[in-house]
């Protein structure tokens, strides 16, 4: 029996014992299958079986393709195939990684294919993101964005790799004005990307938001319409009750509202917008669908032979409906005019009008004029006499800007961009009371950042579409006006933009930004920048102190500037040091606070431990683990020792001072400390318990036996006497006996006695362990009853 482990599935695949057809996982062919996996029923044929890992293709001399699964490692949704030019999700298929090249495992089969697909990308006014030549491929759906007609999975389109929406390469040209006789007072124009989702504009007819395509609309008076809106009112419904023609409408809203209703302009009824209704979009006018009469059944022989019948239209199989007269789309739920003995469908209006209205679709209203097509863009204003201007794209209009006194701000000052105060150098839209300061007026020519070199980023007033995106430097979600990239989706809030603009002007001198560095500060917050220090010019590092120069990191919220190293050593964890054993120990900011061994003030980074509350400085942690001063660390068995005689105390193990009358010792060895520089140690031992005490983590609250109230986290257990103590209550210096010599050799004596025990039992439970499995769960229920013991702690 054959075997292969092929990269298209994890586990091991065989040959089948009956051979037969099936459909191929890959290629979703009917074919003999060749290998299979019986538990996964995935089924592999011949051809799909024989596909390497990596490939050399003609279509793509230059570097080898790999195989590859899904959309994981690619860097956009979708892809265009090489050789094909078809858009799609790309389950199975190779990639160049280097030159982010595509070809589908169809292609990829295909022995024949003699030359590929005409690559091409553009920018275009109506989206946001960079379009490709390319085709919608079987996966399609949807309809043009400009001219708004159904795709054919084999038109040739421009596409978006992150959107999954196209554009007929035909319609790239289409005029983007009309004089709409609906607004005859000013043209309609074809609204961008900016525009147009701005989260507030709503067609004028429909009342509905705009999700996809690119309406029209006159920002001087707030009109917009969608284009298939557009062309059926030059169709609307003429009724002799009012001089304009009418437009249907279903109301998408679910709860009435008596801010929006008003009368029939029939009966003079109430017309509520959660119904349908008829407008009149010039004098915005509603009226009843029973007040116009519309008859139900209709012979018209100008139009049709039968008899027609007035109801809604319902999509059968979505299949998409055509009106017999005008040959345009009929809405799916629409009322319209249909035969019942044949598949002929009218709209209403086109059924009952008298006369052929002129013009007839949107097509006619288009200027023929070659200046016309062109997109009145932010990218087509930089490219004429303008370029020398600064503009700043917004919602409603293009703000021109121009340099200003002070004197001609409004009275808070403020920057419209940014947000900050404007203190010189203010700029003004020519046109309105935009204003901002001259730098972040600057900031609306594309230009390459230092957070994004390889592309030039665009000025927008919010996130595209006012989808949810977030920062690429502070990670926080983008809210006003930020910094996008066309090409590959990267944005930046403009305040950090900014950050980066003010400390181009804040660094000293010896100091330049060079780029940006994966991942985060010390802190785990914000980004940081790569900084080259000059040898003549050092700092100290904010976390080491010590001398820096050449490469460095820095954080511009933070205001750090530090070694590579020492961010990469911050890091890291300490686990039993041997100035704070028992826990971990992690560099935090932790300014004013005082080192627990040297006793003087933090400035700024130091080591903390987030159980005992202590600090230190790191060069405290490091002066005892330097060779010469290394000391031998264990876990210590602390006991409370009482010293009248001052001439021989001890001198603390941590801090160096001397240690008192009252102090904690190891019993195994010479370490000595004061209570607040130890913390709450693992093991101790002193005056309000006989016995030694283990520390636990307790999930679920346990009433303390001193303070009486409940507690949890880490605590104090005895598991002898089966009690517990809060650690503060246990390791407080308030109202302590003092202990004799004699009692204190006693309890020294007695925590030997009761270590040597324990690990008498603990090798006994141990053996026994290795024999019976009941023992497990009896030494499990044991442990039990003091919460999340460690394993060390179940031996009690």
């Amino acid at each position: 029996m054959g075997k292969l482990q092929h990269g298209s599935h994890e586990c091991e695949l065989t040959s089948p014992k009956i051979i037969a057809n099936g459909i191929c996982n890959i290629c979703f062919k009917d074919e003999l299958v060749e290998f299979a996996c019986d538990p996964c029923n995935f089924d592999l044929c011949k051809a799909c079986s024989d596909l390497p890992q990596k490939m050399s293709h003609h279509l793509h001399p230059q570097h080898p393709l790999e195989f590859r699964i899904g959309e994981d490692d690619r860097k956009t949704e979708y892809m265009v195939c090489v050789g094909c030019g078809n858009m799609s999700s790309g389950t199975y298929y190779y990639e160049c990684s280097k030159c982010e090249i595509y070809l589908d495992l169809g292609c990829a089969l295909q022995k024949n294919i003699a030359t590929g697909w005409e690559a091409k990308q553009m920018l275009h006014y109506s989206h946001e993101h960079q379009l490709k030549r390319c085709r919608p491929g079987p996966d399609s759906r949807g309809s043009c964005l400009l001219c708004e007609q159904p795709l054919s999975f084999t038109a040739i389109c421009y596409g978006c790799v992150h959107c999954y929406l196209f554009f007929h390469e035909r319609c790239l040209d289409l005029p983007t004005e009309i004089q709409h006789p609906v607004h005859p007072i000013h043209p309609l124009k074809r609204l961008d990307y900016i525009q147009t989702f701005d989260g507030r504009k709503s067609c004028n007819a429909c009342h509905r938001k705009f999700v996809v395509g690119v309406p029209f609309g006159c920002l001087e008076c707030e009109f917009y319409l969608h284009l298939r809106c557009g062309d059926a009112l030059l169709r609307g419904l003429m009724h002799k009750s009012h001089e304009h023609r009418l437009f249907y409408v279903e109301s998408t809203r679910r709860v009435v509202d008596d801010r929006v209703k008003c009368p029939c302009l029939i009966c003079e009824e109430t017309v509520i917008y959660n119904k349908f209704y008829y407008l009149c979009v010039q004098c915005d006018l509603r009226c009843h669908p029973k007040c116009l009469e519309i008859p139900k059944y209709v012979v018209k022989k100008s139009c049709h032979i039968h008899q027609l019948k007035h109801k809604r239209v319902r999509a059968k199989d979505d299949f998409l409906e055509y009106c017999g007269v005008c040959e345009t789309m009929v809405i799916s739920g629409y009322p319209a005019y249909s035969c019942e003995e044949c598949d002929f469908i009218g709209h209403t209006e086109c059924i009952l009008r008298e006369e052929v209205p002129s013009p007839l679709y949107l097509k006619d209203l288009y200027y023929c004029s070659i200046g016309n097509t062109r997109s009145k863009n932010l990218e087509d204003l930089e490219s004429n006499e303008s370029e020398d201007r600064l503009l700043v794209n917004s919602f409603n209009h293009i703000h021109v800007m121009r340099l200003v006194h002070m004197s001609e701000l409004e009275e808070e000052g403020k920057c419209n961009i940014c947000g900050t105060k404007i203190h010189d150098n203010p700029c003004r839209c020519e046109t309105c009371s935009f204003q901002s300061h001259d730098f972040c007026a600057k900031l609306g020519r594309p230009s390459r950042h230092q957070f994004h070199l390889n592309h030039s980023l665009t000025l927008l007033p919010n996130s595209p579409r006012w989808m949810k995106s977030t920062c690429k430097y502070c990670k926080v979600d983008v809210e006003g006006f930020n910094l996008f990239c066309r090409i590959c989706n990267f944005i930046i809030d403009i305040n950090c933009a900014l950050k980066d603009k003010k400390m181009h002007g804040a660094l000293h001198m010896g100091q330049k930004i060079i780029g940006t560095w994966v991942g985060l500060c010390i802190q785990n917050k914000h980004s940081l920048f790569q900084v080259i220090v000059s040898r003549s010019n050092p700092i100290a590092c904010s976390i080491c102190d010590e001398k820096l120069c050449g490469k460095s990191l820095s954080c511009v919220t933070c205001g750090d500037i530090c070694h590579p190293l020492c961010i990469q050593v911050g890091r890291r964890k300490l686990v039993g040091h041997p100035l704070h054993y028992d826990h971990m120990l992690a560099i935090s900011l932790e300014s004013g606070s005082k080192c627990t061994t040297c006793q003087l003030n933090i400035t700024k980074y130091a080591y903390h431990c987030s159980t005992c509350k202590v600090n230190f400085h790191i060069d405290c942690i490091r002066a005892v683990t330097e060779p010469s001063k290394i000391i031998k660390s264990h876990s210590h068995y602390l006991y409370n020792f009482w010293n009248n005689d001052l001439r021989v105390t001890r001198a603390c193990s941590v801090c160096t001072r001397p240690c008192g009358v009252s102090f904690y010792g190891c019993i195994d060895c010479m370490f000595s400390a004061h209570t607040e520089c130890i913390g709450f140690p693992s093991n101790v031992k002193n005056q309000r318990h006989q016995h030694t005490l283990t520390q636990i983590d307790s999930s679920s609250f346990r009433s303390c036996s001193l303070c009486k109230s409940p507690t949890w986290g880490t605590l104090y257990a005895c598991y002898h006497c089966r009690v517990i103590y809060e650690t503060n209550c246990l390791m407080s210096t308030d109202d302590r006996e003092e202990a004799t010599e004699e009692e204190q050799l006693q309890d020294i004596y007695l925590m030997y006695l009761e270590r040597d025990l324990v690990d008498l039992f603990s090798y006994d439970e141990s053996s026994r362990m290795l024999t019976t499995e009941d023992d497990v769960v009896e030494t499990s229920d044991d442990s039990s009853s003091f919460g999340s013991a460690s394993p060390s702690e179940t031996e009690y």
